[in-house]
């Protein structure tokens, strides 16, 4: 029985080391996938005597390969994959679409976005070549890459096989207030077919670059989220508000809160005050409401009862946060973007102050 089984593996290998030798570039029966790459105009058609053709242009003429297109790769070297997209999908973030390197534009504090930068380097363990914190720029030593690309390796303390990398990280301010500009460049690569072989340029793309900063992105995406868990709380214990003014000397509301916290807290209490939230300009600092009066609510108690006039008519209004010197500016405008007048917001205050400091 043991014979039998070992006759049955010695028959197995030989089959299938034959394989190589009846398959395969090198074999008998050699691989026709590539064959293209040699391709050649066969003969003219020939037409039998008994057949007429008025007609003799060749309609199967093979135009002639531009000068661009021969510098094209083509054949082994021809990498077949779907076109990377940028994972830009937060409302704070979009795509910087006149870089020509991955470029991701960021509304958030810079600080905090080159402290997720440094934690994902670290925790992949990405060894720095040089590190700029002053100025938001980090440039890696060689890094493992495997074949199949960033996705399937990112640990830097693995020694570099066969494929090895350097990148570059910079954060700069944007084209807006607040925006800040992250890039991330595949600046080397490197390759070679065995370790004992020395160290070759290999071809860098754009691919190759977006696949780090997909990577770095869907960090940002899980850091962001804990410090919006961390806001909310924030959020609900509410924050102190007076009366005042903005930059412009319109009549607003004042706070010494940060810009996220206002931001957050805003909605929650134009809600409160019967505005429905109709879209908002995260870079304008802007929400867009629409108030419909009902028949009862809070503003009936701040109607004149002689005079019976309203605060608000129906319609669109706007709410704007900003900046005063260190402290956050909440002004209160109307469907055209113009501020309302201090009287009313005299007579809404009370109510706001108790609703932004409120636990909600």
């Amino acid at each position: 029985m043991k014979l039998v089984k070992l006759s049955l593996l010695l028959v197995g290998s030989l089959i299938l080391s034959a394989c190589g030798f009846i398959y395969g570039d090198d074999g008998l029966i050699k691989s026709q996938k590539y064959d293209y790459v040699t391709a050649k105009q066969s003969k003219e058609l020939s037409i039998p005597e008994t057949l007429k053709h008025d007609g003799k242009v060749d309609f199967t003429v093979v135009p002639q390969i531009g000068a661009k297109a021969k510098l094209q790769v083509v054949g082994k070297k021809l990498v077949q994959s779907a076109p990377t997209q940028l994972l830009a999908v937060l409302d704070n973030t979009r795509v910087d679409k006149k870089s020509k390197i991955p470029s991701v534009l960021i509304i958030d504090e810079s600080s905090f976005i080159w402290a997720t930068v440094i934690e994902f380097l670290n925790e992949n363990k990405i060894p720095a070549q040089q590190s700029e914190s002053t100025d938001g720029t980090f440039v890696s030593k060689w890094i493992a890459i495997e074949e199949g690309g960033i996705w399937l390796g990112v640990d830097g303390s693995e020694e570099p096989d066969l494929i090895r990398a350097k990148y570059k990280v910079s954060l700069s301010k944007g084209e807006i207030r607040g925006e800040q500009r992250l890039t991330v460049e595949r600046i080397k690569s490197q390759v070679r077919e065995d370790d004992d072989l020395p160290w070759t340029e290999g071809l860098i793309t754009w691919q190759e670059s977006a696949d780090m900063m997909n990577l770095l992105l869907s960090y940002y995406d899980g850091r962001i989220r804990i410090k919006q868990a961390k806001r909310q709380s924030e959020i609900m214990a509410g924050f102190k508000v007076e009366l005042g003014q903005d930059s412009e000397g319109n009549a607003s509301l004042l706070t010494t809160a940060s810009e996220k916290l206002v931001w957050d807290k805003i909605p929650k209490v134009m809600r409160e005050l019967g505005f429905q939230i109709i879209d908002t300009d995260i870079r304008q600092k802007t929400y867009f409401l629409e108030y419909k009066e009902e028949e009862e609510g809070f503003f009936a108690s701040l109607f004149d009862e002689e005079k019976q006039q309203k605060l608000f008519e129906d319609g669109a209004y706007q709410i704007s946060a900003g900046e005063n010197g260190d402290r956050r500016s909440l002004t209160l405008k109307n469907g055209e973007g113009q501020a309302l007048e201090a009287n009313i917001l005299v007579k809404l205050y009370p109510e706001l102050s108790r609703l932004f400091g409120d636990r909600r």
